[in-house]
């Protein structure tokens, strides 16, 4: 099993750092370096402006620091939620490769297209990732009835992200029934795949309703299931602390990163 990390946003929250603006956790790369763990969900042009990318390799060498395997976030170039505020495809490749470029420049060792809600630049940020040279994975969110954030069909989704050379298929940021949901769809791409999800009351916008806290140990059984099934990468999205994954890595043995034995996956 490939273990990720969990949700940085929470930590720094418990922390006492504010993570209520559009930046979200890069702003936490200024004023709280010390606790900040490789976060650049938002550290894109279009969110944290002129500094994004001073911002993305204060990131990357920060997660360095901690011998893990770096692999770079890139989301929604807008919002995470909310697919109708997207840009268009020609606009989001252009923003996702601009990333894309930066990420690899400053040390990460692959792209993690993440919280992805449509499939058109869901696609073309994985082409953008793909270009760059580097291991690409993609993660999706999915809904009750198995569909992509907004409609589109997750399967065909994860089966043209393979196409365009993504190497693993993930389902990130729903609760773990959404998990159950969409992890049918992420096995039948042919790829490792997985999911790390998210827990309690995230955003009204995500289309989940507000869901139970699991203790570290009822998210772990939720995973074996998952892991029942095929799935061999396994982390937690927002609402997950530290002693949830420290309970994913007492399931089974930890499959480390293949080019960098020593390390696990963080991003």
């Amino acid at each position: 099993m490939i273990l990720l990390d969990g949700a940085t946003g929470t930590e720094l929250g418990r922390r006492g750092v504010d993570t209520r603006s559009a930046l979200f956790s890069a702003a936490a790369l200024v004023s709280e370096a010390g606790i900040a763990s490789l976060r650049t969900f938002r550290t894109n042009p279009r969110k944290a402006g002129a500094r994004w990318r001073e911002l993305t390799k204060l990131a990357v060498r920060l997660a360095r620091e901690s011998r893990a395997t770096v692999a770079g976030s890139m989301a929604p170039v807008e919002d995470c939620y909310r697919p109708d505020l997207r840009p268009s495809p020609d606009v989001a490749l252009l923003e996702h490769r601009e990333l894309a470029q930066a990420l690899a420049a400053a040390g990460c060792d692959l792209l993690l297209v993440e919280t992805v809600v449509a499939a058109d630049e869901g696609l073309v940020a994985v082409r953008a990732a793909v270009e760059i040279g580097l291991p690409v994975w993609v993660a999706a969110l999915a809904m009750a009835n198995g569909s992509m954030r907004n409609g589109d069909d997750l399967g065909a989704f994860f089966r043209d992200a393979r196409r365009a050379g993504a190497q693993a298929a993930l389902i990130n940021c729903v609760p773990c029934d959404g998990v159950d949901a969409g992890l049918g769809a992420a096995a039948a791409s042919g790829l490792p795949f997985g999911a790390y999800a998210h827990m309690g009351d995230v955003d009204p916008e995500a289309g989940w309703p507000p869901t139970p806290v699991l203790s570290p140990e009822e998210y772990a059984l939720r995973a074996s299931r998952w892991i029942s099934r095929g799935a061999s990468i396994l982390g937690g999205c927002c609402g997950t602390i530290p002693e949830h994954i420290a309970a994913l890595a007492r399931l089974s043995p930890i499959r480390h990163d293949p080019c960098h034995p020593e390390r696990r996956i963080s991003e």
